[in-house]
């Protein structure tokens, strides 16, 4: 079986991790060819491609889609030269709309990364998808600091959600703006609800003229309404974390990451210029508080997991499925999103009784080492592969 792995670029941050995916294909016999894409140099790309005569195409996030002509109409080469693409999603599929939408795709199977990633993917067309959960190359990371000697980080982008609503209204037609305001407040207030379903359920809400006004520009300006999505989900995640920290006054914070706003008085924000460092940082800190962004809808996602594979406590907002992944109160700390005193609780308690938040990143730490392997992901994709392949001949032999 041969694979043609189109890679834009480095894989850098929790992209390095599909490089234990890659290693694991080539484990079962796989031939993988890298083929790095550079936009200047498409043609070579298609050429070593063309040569290699792959049975698949593998990409991230859609980054490897590579569009051609046929009889006048654009299609996807892996349509035009008949082999299978599969792109592995790390993140939800909008936020890379640009690549996916606008295409017929006969040969394109989604493996998503979060269930709800689902809802993009058929909005953009995409019928054919699977799942697999997220997992980590425990080869890439460090052993954790020794000493935590900081007590409470929160993990950014934190960006003042004013910032964000001004930055959306200077571009956004002015009769838009409401339903990106009411979407995004409604997400805030339901933060497990997806971009997509509160939409459609907060444009229901208006009167029936403006629902119409809505939908002809969604359909007339197709790419800028899926930035919309795009913005409403970015601001329902701004909202969630301006609100935690602006009541968590008075604690050492420390910020990670890029901060737009006004600091408050007792915090911190930390820079990071790698991913090497960041992790270091997880290593050192005893709690790290974590909001789930919206791009998140459900499941869990590569922070959360490298926080506890670095023996941080992590201090999550609940979502219903995380108990399938990590235990509350033994392996993670939940807290309910809007719930205040629920949150300056946990965090006053853990501060006041820092070996018990010792110990759950302790657990955390093991159980991720242990459950959250390439191991059966790599199977569940390479069966999926031998599968497509075996029905093909039979076809073929038909």
């Amino acid at each position: 079986m041969k694979i043609a792995f189109l890679k834009a670029g480095d894989l850098r941050g929790s992209l390095g991790h599909i490089r234990a995916l890659i290693d694991y294909l080539e484990g079962k016999g796989v031939e993988v060819a890298e083929i790095d894409l550079k936009p200047d140099r498409v043609q070579e790309a298609v050429n070593r491609v063309m040569d290699i005569r792959p049975a698949f195409t593998l990409d991230l996030n859609g980054t490897g889609i590579i569009v051609g002509d046929q009889e006048g109409k654009k299609m996807p080469l892996y349509d035009i030269l008949g082999f299978v693409h599969i792109s592995y999603f790390t993140e939800d599929p909008l936020l890379h709309f640009p690549a996916i939408y606008g295409l017929q795709h006969r040969n394109f199977i989604g493996v998503v990364g979060d269930l709800r990633y689902a809802e993009s993917l058929k909005l953009l067309g995409i019928e054919n998808m699977s799942y697999v959960t997220p997992f980590l190359d425990f080869e890439r990371l460090p052993e954790p600091e020794p000493e935590k000697d900081i007590d409470v980080a929160f993990l950014g982008p934190v960006i003042d959600p004013q910032i964000v609503t001004d930055s959306v209204k200077r571009n956004l037609p002015e009769n838009i703006f409401p339903v990106f305001i009411e979407t995004g407040e409604f997400m805030f207030r339901n933060p497990e609800v997806g971009v997509v379903t509160a939409f459609s359920y907060v444009l229901s809400l208006f009167n029936p003229q403006y629902q119409e006004e809505v939908r002809k520009w969604s359909e007339e300006n197709k790419e800028a309404f899926f930035r919309l999505l795009n913005d409403i989900s970015i601001y329902a995640t701004m909202r969630k974390r301006w609100y935690l920290i602006n009541f968590l006054e008075g604690i050492n914070l420390k910020i990670v990451g890029d901060y737009q706003g006004e600091l408050k008085e007792d915090h911190e924000n930390i820079k990071v210029d790698s991913y090497e460092e960041l992790l270091k940082v997880y290593s050192r800190t005893l709690l790290t508080v974590v909001c789930f962004p919206n791009t998140v809808p459900s499941g869990i996602g590569y922070t959360p997991l490298e926080v506890s594979a670095m023996g941080s406590a992590l201090m999550i907002d609940y979502r219903g499925t995380l108990p399938g992944f990590l235990k509350p109160g033994e392996e993670v700390i939940t807290y309910m999103p809007l719930d205040r005193a629920d949150i300056e609780e946990k965090v006053l308690y853990y501060l006041d009784n820092p070996e018990e938040a010792r110990e759950i990143g302790e657990r955390a730490r093991e159980v991720v080492r242990e459950r959250f392997r390439v191991d059966d992901r790599g199977e569940f994709l390479y069966n999926m592969m031998n599968d497509i392949l075996s029905k093909a001949t039979q076809e073929k032999k038909e």
